[in-house]
């Protein structure tokens, strides 16, 4: 079996895969994203790795992930080709509403929406006030590593809003500054939230996270072949947990999580990824909600693999995929 790996050159994607093939004494060869394989052999597997966009400008993203979604749609058309995650199911997980009302409609436990379409702020206010839900997310349908992403506060007594978010507004462009922000100057809440609204976009009620040591945190599963490879907590002493944003990494059995509870984590996580046609190994997002720490699911990811925490070390992840690559069929 040829293995194939597409992605960038230059990414620790690319460099600890190659690494990792090295050190098992597999064969992989690389191309670049938009390479058409057309005239790869017959008994090719492909893994395709995201693409890293250099430009910052969110008003740009949905077009980036555009050409990109045209670049999977025609690479899966290529029949002679086998795919460790397929083209579909890295689409389908692209878009956090998509991927949203699939997980729903399979019933799986996952962080609740807002099925309401909100054209301003002025009309998220009103829903608020009416419905008396006071904290949600609010993120773009597209983008990782919290890309847009608003966590916004209403607080009814004193009438007052504040917004924690990594986006900022710099010589007129709308970018991510990979760091978070408390946002709680009127004119700034409304113009981000704003921006955010016009485009495609998802609401998420707050749920509260967990504590360790005063930090929220959260847990990243790398979930492949049917079982749990990885996990790392993600913890921030704001809502917003991504690791991109420069938080904190915490080693998963500091938690000291009671068996019981990784046990729940892996179903939810085994279900979920059922859910998705040709998908055999995702990044997962797990919230441990109330007492009972049960998990429910904040977001999937087709190719979130990537954990530092990993890749520095025994480097597992990737050598799982690539003895699973070799001794595929």
């Amino acid at each position: 079996m040829n293995i194939i790996l597409i992605g960038q050159p230059g990414t620790k994607r690319r460099d600890y895969f190659l690494k990792a093939a090295q050190e098992l004494g597999a064969g992989v060869s690389f191309y670049e994203i938009g390479s058409s394989l057309v005239h790869v052999a017959k008994n090719s597997i492909v893994k395709i790795d995201p693409p890293q966009y250099e430009d910052c400008d969110l008003s740009n993203l949905n077009i980036l992930v555009k050409g990109y979604t045209s670049y999977l749609e025609d690479i899966g058309s290529n029949k002679k080709l086998t795919f460790l995650n397929s083209p579909e199911s890295i689409i389908d997980t692209l878009n956090k509403r998509k991927c949203k009302d699939i997980l729903v409609k399979n019933r799986i436990s996952v962080t609740p929406l807002v099925n309401e379409i909100f054209p301003d702020i002025d009309a998220l206010r009103r829903y608020i006030r009416e419905n008396k839900t006071y904290s949600l997310f609010i993120k773009p349908c597209f983008g990782s590593g919290a890309a847009g992403i608003i966590a916004y506060r209403y607080h009814p007594k004193i009438c007052s809003e504040f917004i924690y978010t990594s986006i900022n507004k710099i010589d007129g462009k709308f970018v991510n500054t990979k760091k978070t922000l408390r946002i709680d100057q009127i004119e700034r809440v409304e113009e981000l939230v704003n921006f955010i609204f016009s485009q495609p976009y998802i609401i998420e009620k707050w749920i509260p996270k967990p504590k360790y040591k005063n930090f929220n945190y959260d847990i990243r599963v790398v979930y492949q072949f049917g079982k749990i490879d990885f996990m790392v907590a993600r913890c921030s002493g704001s809502p917003i947990t991504n690791l991109h944003l420069n938080n904190n990494a915490l080693d998963i059995n500091l938690l000291k999580l009671p068996q019981s509870v990784i046990c729940k984590i892996g179903y939810v996580c085994r279900e979920a990824v059922a859910c998705f046609n040709g998908l055999n190994y995702a990044g997962i997002d797990i919230l441990l909600r109330g007492k009972n720490l049960e998990p429910v699911i904040i977001e999937m990811n087709a190719q979130g693999d990537l954990i530092h925490q990993d890749i520095y070390n025994e480097n597992r992840i990737y050598k799982n995929q690539l003895i699973r690559m070799v001794n595929y069929g």
